[in-house]
């Protein structure tokens, strides 16, 4: 023990305790009114090592007058003697120094009986002391073995550990390893000689032939409760039609005006001849109107699939953007949103994109060219990160490609879980997604400018670096090495005036790759802004539909940009304008037939169908919110005339002539099947009999209005027909039903 350096007169306990009084008070006064950050922690905890004394005394001391903790200082020696534990007793029982004079911080608390932490007398302590080994980890050695002690003293053991310890993170900057790149990137078709060969890649005539049938199946349906006939109002679209229809909606992308009437007025300034000569403005209204993608009436009851009105486009889409093209190894994940501020159950708000509103989708691009290999649309089921993320990866597992993601999906479980697929990951990071508490430490606290501190767990690195504020990166395809990067800085001067200044910082490696590989959905979103011809609409399936499209011709620009032989290429909107000519001038043999992925265009027969498959009923099933019931239901028909009628919904091709466009003669309206059995909507034989008098009266109780019902809406009334004998409300449905053919509102 180290003797003090009182009076020759003392005696040595009293020389020890004078010493350590004395070293007490100086590092007391040295720190009292210092704040305490993590830069000036390891000057305290040296100052703390040259001291002997009782640590646990100490730290509370000086924890009374900081509000940050004093780390417990290694201790050097082991007190086992019995001679070291009575004069630690001793010095217990030893007055105290005076305190010091309150400070600022401590002025309040003096006021209060101070309250001196007290060891008992026969307390004893030991200490491990701990010996760091290159990787940091901690290993706990005894320095003495415990002798045998009386059961009336008691003995409590302290064991001082550093934050983070246990956890399997180090300091070591080794390279993590890294398998090769193995993928096969590229077309994986024979390289198209034109642009509309590259069009036709995605917009197949398959591809607009289901959209006839489909748009055709839905008319037929919503008129399907109309007694007479309605050939004035409604023919069937033939493949042409809508051909033309599609390219008239994609030119709207170019001619930007607020509503679609716009287009085909003649005495305004912004008229717009080129609409009018190929379709007229009452024909595209119609064709809008009932534009549809799924058969309604195949939608079951008790559906979970809230996407099954979209699915068969979606699944189509997704299948030929990754026949078509296998990515190189830089890989990106982000969400786009579509916009739209309609009621839906799985609307999302998302304050990053330019689209706040609307739904969400996660996009894998390619980093370099944006070409967006595989999507899912959320529709607010239950999958976790990790699921969603694999699932979009499983085509491209153990080849060895590089994913880079943002901290809404990066962990270092998803991290661990992609490297067992062959998959290397590298973005930001959310600290309490598995960060050690160390470095969440440090990211809470006031880190030098231009700093990089980092650990690792196995092939896992974690970084943190202060530019303006603190970035944590995951990457397990980087090292912690850094590289110098020339950056902006903004001044300001004395005269009040800012300027621009080049400086040099030491960016971490990591950070510099994730910029630059972090942009592929980015450049789609930008892309798309260009010439988007999405437009308001009440049917979100509609607007998501037409997203989809913007999607596919995006990917043909990107991979005839890249993949062209032209000396002259086409820019976005000259590739535009070859899409809407080759749909406005429809020529059969410009659009061959195609048969590859052509197995999700695919007709749903009706639940009640004889003709639907055996495993009908483990189709996937949308919730209430997702999908709507049809607006009318088919009333029951015999027997009888099932068998004169045939079922022509149960195949592709409804009509020949529709989808030939050889005859120019309107083809016959196509009768679906009967609905299951329900409560149908049947309207009153007289309800156009003028010679009969329709008298309004008012009801005993509110019921459904009758022509509101038709219409797919819900409204009650007092009044009704007293001779109809139905519910009507006073404006404007009782006159409309007792005056036109078709009475009720369909909705666009």
């Amino acid at each position: 023990m180290d003797q003090g350096q009182g009076p020759s007169t003392s005696t040595p306990k009293e020389a020890s305790r004078s010493s350590r009084v004395d070293k007490i008070t100086q590092i007391f006064k040295k720190w009292s009114g210092v704040k305490l950050t993590p830069t000036k922690i390891p000057g305290l905890v040296e100052d703390l090592s040259e001291a002997e004394g009782d640590v646990e005394v100490l730290e509370e001391d000086f924890g009374t007058h900081n509000d940050y903790s004093v780390p417990r200082a290694r201790g050097n020696d082991t007190a086992t003697s019995d001679e070291e534990t009575e004069a630690l007793t001793e010095e217990e029982e030893a007055p105290r120094p005076p305190p010091p004079p309150p400070s600022r911080r401590t002025r309040g608390a003096s006021r209060l009986p101070r309250k001196v932490a007290t060891r008992h007398v026969t307390r004893r302590r030991n200490t491990r002391q701990i010996a760091p080994s290159d990787s940091e980890s901690i290993s706990d050695e005894e320095s003495d073995e415990d002798s045998f002690e009386p059961a009336e003293r008691r003995t409590r053991t302290v064991c001082t550990r550093q934050a983070g310890a246990g956890e399997g993170w180090s300091r070591s900057n080794t390279s993590p390893v890294v398998d090769d790149f193995t993928g096969d990137p590229g077309l994986k078709i024979p390289k198209p000689t034109s642009a509309l060969a590259y069009i036709q890649l995605f917009i197949t005539r398959a591809l607009l032939e289901f959209f006839t049938v489909e748009t055709n199946l839905y008319a037929s349906q919503l008129f399907r409760m109309a007694n007479e006939n309605v050939s004035d109002i409604w023919t069937p679209v033939k493949v042409s039609e809508m051909a033309r229809f599609l390219g008239l909606f994609i030119l709207m992308g170019i001619i930007r005006l607020p509503t679609m009437r716009m287009y085909w007025q003649t005495a305004k300034p912004w008229h717009a001849r080129f609409f009018s000569l190929f379709m007229p403005s009452r024909r595209f209204q119609h064709i809008n109107q009932f534009f549809h993608t799924f058969n309604t009436n195949a939608v079951p009851v008790n559906n979970r699939d809230k996407l099954i009105k979209v699915r068969p486009v979606m699944d189509y889409l997704k299948d030929r953007f990754a026949e078509v093209y296998i990515p190189k190894k830089e890989l990106c994940l982000d969400e786009g949103t579509m916009a739209w501020r309609g009621r839906l159950s799985f609307k999302v708000y998302n304050p990053n994109k330019p689209d706040k509103y609307g739904v969400k989708l996660y996009m894998l691009a390619e980093s370099v060219s944006g070409y967006i290999y595989d999507f899912d649309v959320y529709s607010g089921i239950g999958k976790t990160i990790v699921d969603t993320v694999t699932g979009l990866m499983q085509p491209l597992v153990n080849q060895g490609y590089h994913l880079y993601m943002d901290n809404y999906y990066n962990s270092v479980t998803l991290t661990e879980t992609l490297r067992e697929l062959g998959v290397y990951t590298c973005g930001t990071i959310r600290m309490l997604r598995g960060a050690p508490k160390v470095l969440q430490a440090l990211a809470k606290g006031k880190l030098p400018l231009d700093t990089t501190v980092y650990r690792r767990k196995d092939n896992t690195f974690i970084l943190l670096w202060k530019d303006k504020r603190v970035v944590s990166i995951i990457t397990n395809i980087h090292n912690a090495d850094t590289q110098r990067v020339q950056r902006r800085k903004r001044i300001r001067n004395r005269d009040g005036t800012s300027g621009i200044q080049q400086v040099t910082v030491n960016k971490p490696t990591a950070i510099c790759e994730y910029n630059k590989f972090m942009k592929g959905v980015d450049h789609f979103d930008q892309m798309v802004k260009y010439y988007h011809f999405t437009r308001k609409t009440h049917k979100w399936t509609k607007k998501i539909t037409f997203y989809f499209l913007q999607m596919a011709l995006h990917n043909a620009y990107v991979l005839y940009k890249y993949n062209t032989t032209d000396r002259k290429k086409l820019t976005l909107l000259q590739f535009h304008e070859v899409a809407i000519w080759a749909l406005l001038h429809w020529d059969t043999e410009e659009w061959p037939k195609t048969t590859s992925s052509s197995q999700h265009l695919r007709h749903a027969p009706d639940i009640n169908d004889d003709t639907a498959p055996a495993n009908a009923d483990a189709m996937p099933t949308p919730g209430p919110s997702g999908v709507r019931r049809p607006l009318f239901t088919t009333p029951p028909q015999d027997e009888a005339d099932n068998e004169s009628e045939p079922d022509m919904s149960a195949t592709l091709p409804v009509d020949e002539t529709i989808l030939s466009d050889e005859s120019d003669s309107p083809a016959t309206p196509v009768t679906p099947p009967a609905r299951g059995p329900g409560r149908p909507i049947v309207d009153s034989e007289n309800r156009m009999n003028y010679k009969l008098k329709h008298e309004i009266y008012r009801l005993p109780k509110r019921l459904k209005c009758h022509a509101c019902a038709r219409s797919g809406k819900r409204k009650d009334t007092n009044y009704g027909c007293k001779t109809c004998g139905v519910a009507l409300c006073v404006v404007p449905c009782y006159t409309n039903y007792h005056r036109k053919q078709v009475y009720w509102v369909v909705k666009k």
